[in-house]
């Protein structure tokens, strides 16, 4: 199964021609990077988005060594709107990452 960030990077650094400028190796560590920094910003969103009254519940998981599973329910339960958070923030990434080409323009 495809990736959806992995794609979503894909397309970003199609956009900016990168695959003209780095070759395969240098590109894959890119993607790598972007997608790392992507996924950071997405959890750091969503923990954001918690309200007051979740922090200490989540704080509590991550203590015990939850798994990401029981992460991600306690947070679906929370009513955080993560669909909405990942988009919004992909959006950003993406308006950011590829902002500095439009200004040249």
């Amino acid at each position: 199964m495809d990736d959806p960030f992995k794609t979503f990077i894909g397309e970003m650094l199609n956009a900016k021609a990168w695959s003209t400028h780095v070759d395969a190796d240098v590109r894959s560590q890119l993607e790598e990077d972007l997608r790392t920094r992507l996924m950071d910003q997405i959890d750091q969103a969503v923990v954001e988005a918690l309200p007051d009254d979740k922090i200490d519940g989540l704080n509590e998981l991550l203590d015990h060594e939850a798994s990401d599973d029981e992460v991600r329910q306690y947070i679906a339960q929370s009513g955080v709107d993560v669909q909405r958070i990942t988009t919004e923030t992909m959006l950003r990434f993406r308006d950011l990452y590829l902002g500095a080409a439009d200004s040249n323009e």
